[in-house]
């Protein structure tokens, strides 16, 4: 049987992130609330924007979502028109997303609070501090997505 040796001094690595996350979340969610929209949704309508038309698994993999959550996150945008939905140029089978005018005027009347939360989160933690923590965040976010489970050993 197995016995888990977890370390009473070392917190655990999923915990901690996954608490941060949740709480800078609520930050940018209640900062951006006015809009009408979650911080997933601006993420994939700026996503959109970015791109003008990509492929729904592309957005998927650049915000490291399952397809399933994307489909959720998306379904109001569609029914709210502030994106579209185009078949892909290169392949049959795949769905793209286009942001639409009225999707790029929500994602203006976020901005503002959006630019906000993210000056007031850079300012708290440092602006130094920040681009060492992000571009780590970055590397483990590109690292463990690669991990599979029989690795564990």
């Amino acid at each position: 049987m197995y016995i888990p040796r977890m370390s009473q001094s070392t917190p655990c690595a999923c915990t901690t992130l996954r608490k941060a996350a949740r709480a800078v979340t609520r930050f940018y969610d209640a900062a951006i609330e006015r809009a009408g929209m979650t911080t997933t949704q601006f993420a994939v309508l700026r996503a959109a924007e970015r791109a003008g038309t990509v492929t729904m698994s592309r957005v998927a993999d650049d915000l490291v979502m399952d397809r399933t959550s994307l489909y959720r996150t998306i379904a109001p945008l569609l029914r709210e028109g502030w994106l579209r939905c185009a078949p892909s140029d290169d392949d049959a089978r795949a769905k793209c997303l286009v942001i639409t005018p009225l999707g790029r005027s929500r994602i203006a009347r976020a901005a503002k609070e959006w630019d906000a939360a993210q000056a007031r989160v850079v300012a708290h933690i440092g602006r130094r501090r920040w681009g060492r923590l992000s571009a780590s965040l970055l590397e483990i976010a590109e690292q463990v997505r690669t991990w599979t489970p029989e690795e564990i050993a």
